[in-house]
């Protein structure tokens, strides 16, 4: 689906740009370094030289970032996510455009933090999900990742703690923009 027509701006994330659905030759799309440093090898090298002078290139700034991180933890992503993945969703809160990623985690935490985020080639997510990590032998609940239980040894697993259906999304994230 082309954004070709449509006014705004939007961040794109790798795997937006592996879709090849978007004509990156507009200069609505904004990337971050780290994204184009993500893709710049194999074969979407030549698709992303050909775009590359018209895409806009912005690394955000470190509030941005640390916002993106403060909701990561909130909801238990934080570890889900890569630096990349937070450059790009704090790119699309400090400019105030829609993210475009088809990152669960990536979604989630844009939807906390009121950005738009639709998805590139799957279905958007329709909750907001907060993590937590469970034992997979005694079920005791962790904050954080441990690694294992502290009580009984076995792994843990992410669990979600609160999901919250996320109703009239368009209307929240254009709040924000």
């Amino acid at each position: 689906m082309p954004f070709n027509s449509i006014d705004g701006k939007f961040v794109l994330d790798t795997s937006a740009i592996l879709s090849r659905k978007y004509d990156l030759s507009s200069s609505i799309f904004y990337v971050t370094n780290s994204i184009l440093k993500e893709v710049e090898k194999g074969k979407i090298s030549r698709y992303l030289e050909m775009a590359e002078s018209s895409l806009n290139i912005i690394d955000p700034d470190a509030d941005s970032i640390a916002r993106v991180k403060r909701a990561a933890q909130k909801t238990g992503d934080i570890n889900r996510l890569s630096h990349t993945d937070i450059e790009a969703v704090a790119l699309a809160l400090q400019i105030g455009a829609t993210l475009i990623t088809d990152d669960y985690s990536m979604q989630n935490v844009s939807t906390v933090l009121g950005i738009k985020a639709n998805s590139a080639s799957i279905k958007e997510i329709g909750k907001v999900i907060e993590w937590v990590y469970r034992c997979t032998g005694c079920g005791r609940i962790y904050e954080e990742n441990t690694g294992s239980c502290r009580i009984c040894g076995h792994a843990l697993k992410n669990y979600p703690r609160k999901t919250r259906k996320i109703e009239e999304k368009d209307e929240k994230a254009s709040s924000t923009g």
